[in-house]
């Protein structure tokens, strides 16, 4: 004789509401895990265009050191230049070789290139001072967004 096993209703009820608990669970993780899939691509997303945007404000930034790098080659030419006008100037004054109307003329120009060179040291420092607080700026909010990340 065999015995056969029925289960009660409460039982086939437990059962039930087992597996029903379990198919719940799984398909609440899989749209969990779908939220974040999603999440993450629209973070990759989002550090692509800012790495885009990185690549072209550091072209945009080492096209500004060119040029300025140029700017301040240009000023210290012209300084250079001036000084060395200057000093042919005083060569003759010393030397005796010109007349009072030209040592006149000689010290007038003398005042000017003393007067460009000031002007050109200027320039060069508010130059040189304007890329230094930019480099500053830059480094701080590099350090800004390395914090924050």
């Amino acid at each position: 004789m065999e015995l056969v096993a029925f289960k009660r209703p409460m039982e086939i009820n437990n059962y039930n509401n087992n597996y029903n608990k379990q198919e719940d669970e799984y398909l609440q993780l899989q749209y969990v895990i779908e939220a974040k899939r999603n999440m993450l691509l629209k973070k990759q997303r989002k550090i692509q265009t800012i790495a885009k945007q990185n690549a072209f404000l550091e072209h945009i930034k080492n096209d500004y050191l060119n040029y300025n790098n140029y700017i301040i080659k240009q000023k210290q030419d012209q300084i250079r230049a001036l000084q060395l006008l200057d000093t042919y100037l005083q060569d003759l004054n010393r030397s005796g070789q010109l007349s009072e109307h030209n040592i006149q003329d000689a010290k007038i120009e003398q005042q000017k290139i003393v007067k460009e060179l000031k002007s050109i040291k200027h320039g060069l420092d508010k130059i040189m001072n304007d890329s230094s607080e930019i480099n500053n700026s830059l480094l701080m909010e590099r350090k800004k967004q390395k914090s924050i990340r």
